[in-house]
């Protein structure tokens, strides 16, 4: 199924070639999204507002954990030593607080997904800008980005609209 869409892509992309041939140059140009998302100031601005915005948090979940786990540890070497009551209580203070702690560590996982994607919607709005902006200020007819098998590096335009959106911040 793959290969059908990949050569049914071709196929169009050919027929847009010749079609432009006739009246004139086909200027394509090929994007590196991944690197483009990597390497740009807006990108790493939303890396450190995710990581200022989140860390007081996975700091906290953390030092939960450890203590979580110190506890549980403490109880399997002494909880022979404790009464039958006793260690059934204890035994469920511990369930109860490791239940807890899972739900909190879901429910900030969570939170990290949903702000991650509110950034990366900002983002990916302004990499689609700066990618227009670059193309029609180039003249290119048509910016391919991934799904590409093949690009020369002539093609690549990635730095130079990494450079635009270096220019935006």
């Amino acid at each position: 199924m793959k290969l059908k869409l990949r050569v049914q892509a071709f196929l169009t992309l050919l027929m847009m070639s010749t079609a432009f041939s006739a009246s004139a140059e086909l200027k394509i140009g090929y994007l590196n999204a991944a690197a483009l998302l990597q390497n740009s100031p807006q990108a790493r601005a939303v890396q450190e507002r995710l990581r200022k915005e989140f860390e007081p948090r996975s700091k906290e979940l953390s030092a939960q954990a450890e203590k979580l786990q110190e506890e549980a540890e403490e109880f399997q070497k002494n909880g022979l030593l404790l009464s039958e009551d006793q260690r059934k209580k204890k035994e469920r203070d511990l369930l109860s607080r490791q239940r807890n702690f899972k739900n909190d560590k879901e429910a900030f996982e969570e939170d990290y997904r949903l702000r991650q994607k509110e950034e990366l919607g900002g983002l990916q709005e302004k990499v689609m800008s700066a990618v227009d902006g670059f193309g029609k200020a180039n003249g290119f007819d048509l910016i391919l980005t991934d799904g590409v098998v093949f690009a020369s590096s002539g093609m690549d335009v990635t730095e130079q609209v990494l450079d635009a959106l270096k220019a935006l911040n």
